[in-house]
């Protein structure tokens, strides 16, 4: 069974999170993320959430051919700030 390791809670299954989004490269424009995009065999970064545990949002770094985890950190708060400014609603 695959575990994630929160850096609030420990190890946990994967059961406990939920998976929003791959994210792109660093160094990558939003024109390539969208119409360029290649995913590495090696390597995916991946937004997820400790949904069932602390609720913490988390960066994801993991093998998506054999699915092994290769690192988890907590989002910094520019992540945070850019997924709250994408599912909040502006009326302005």
């Amino acid at each position: 069974m695959t575990r994630l390791d929160c850096p609030f809670c420990g190890a946990r299954e994967l059961e406990e999170f939920r998976f929003h989004k791959t994210l792109a490269e660093p160094g990558t424009n939003a024109c390539d993320d969208v119409y360029l995009r290649v995913n590495r065999l090696t390597m995916s970064r991946e937004h997820w959430q400790h949904a069932k545990g602390c609720r913490a949002w988390l960066i994801v770094r993991r093998n998506p051919s054999d699915g092994t985890v290769l690192d988890v950190r907590l989002a910094a708060s520019s992540d945070a700030l850019a997924h709250n400014k994408d599912s909040r609603h502006d009326p302005s």
